[in-house]
């Protein structure tokens, strides 16, 4: 009967160091992709926070007062006649 022995167990130099290259290279490669994949995450709050802030300023800085119409003195005073309607309050 013969059966397939597995390979010598002998200390390699070259081996030992080509392994442990695989393992720094590994890790390097998962340090690389959680930095990314970090700044990518950052980068997009960082656009939602730019968003909002241009949204607030919009919605505070940029409020003007509506513009002033003048009135004549001389002129009588109008007196609109508003009635309700189903669909809410109508002028005339």
């Amino acid at each position: 009967m013969e059966q397939t022995l597995p390979p010598p167990r002998t200390f390699s130099l070259l081996a030992s160091l080509r392994a442990g290259f695989e393992v720094l290279v590994h890790l390097v490669i998962g340090a690389v992709l959680i930095f990314v994949a970090s700044l990518i995450a950052m980068m997009t709050a960082f656009a939602g926070l730019m968003i909002a802030a241009a949204a607030l300023m919009l919605r505070y800085v940029a409020m003007r007062q509506p513009a002033r119409v003048p009135v004549r003195i001389k002129d009588a005073p109008v007196t609109l006649q508003a009635r309700r309607t189903p669909r809410g309050w109508t002028v005339e």
